[in-house]
């Protein structure tokens, strides 16, 4: 699971745009939620389901939110 955060990670480094906020944020998602599955397997189930869980939660929904602003500011300057 923290494999799958390497490339959004990279890419973060590497973007100059609007995508770099985009692509932290999916690196941060990557990264909590692998530390949810590490904590449940662990035998953490309170840490991983009270924790980690909630907060990959909000911030999945934090991405979502930046990516309909994202993509919102891009349509008015096109119309414009």
């Amino acid at each position: 699971m923290f494999a799958a955060a390497i490339v959004p990670v990279y890419l973060s480094l590497k973007l100059r745009s609007n995508l770099r906020i985009l692509t932290v944020l999916l690196s941060l998602f990557i990264f909590i939620h692998g530390l949810y599955h590490f904590a449940y397997f662990a035998g953490q189930e309170i840490l991983g389901e009270g924790l980690f869980r909630t907060v990959s939660i909000v911030v999945l929904i934090i991405f979502g939110g930046a990516f309909i602003y994202i993509e919102g500011s891009k349509k008015e300057k096109v119309i414009v």
